[in-house]
């Protein structure tokens, strides 16, 4: 694996150069349905029984979608 790649998977992984809440807030305050909302107190629920709070699911997905990306720059 060259340097340049290494250097985009620590960017992500160590979060180097950015904050994750701040991007992940940010990104959420775009979408419409839940803009002005605080995304902790907006709960997911399905067949009546609530799940989890929308800000712990976008930690978790975006933890998710990152290790997949960074998966596949490992891999060239």
């Amino acid at each position: 694996m060259n340097d340049e790649i290494q250097e985009i998977i620590n960017y992500f992984e160590l979060e180097e150069g950015y904050d994750k809440n701040v991007l992940i807030t940010d990104i959420l305050g775009e979408i419409g349905d839940v803009r002005g909302y605080s995304a902790d107190e907006i709960g997911l629920e399905w067949d009546g029984r609530t799940l989890t709070d929308l800000r712990s699911f976008a930690d978790e997905f975006y933890g998710k979608i990152i290790e997949g990306v960074c998966n596949v720059l490992k891999s060239y």
